[in-house]
């Protein structure tokens, strides 16, 4: 095991795309594995970032930041 975040996510996309799905080309296969890997960084909550989802997370990181900055 090389990166175990990088094998988690290889995992989930064997699970939830490459096995559910049969691909009639190449192009039909990127355009699966483009939706899965997008609802996999906007829609699955973390726990290592408090059960929340990675965009919601960078949103809040940012906002805590420039509301920091005005208040120095």
């Amino acid at each position: 095991m090389q990166n175990g975040l990088v094998e988690r996510f290889n995992g989930r996309l064997r699970d939830d795309c490459l096995g559910e799905h049969l691909f009639a080309d190449l192009p039909a296969a990127k355009r699966s594995i483009e939706e899965s890997r997008i609802d996999y960084i906007t829609n699955r909550p973390r726990t290592a970032l408090g059960w929340l989802t990675p965009i919601v997370f960078t949103t809040r990181s940012r906002q805590d930041k420039n509301g920091n900055r005005a208040n120095l």
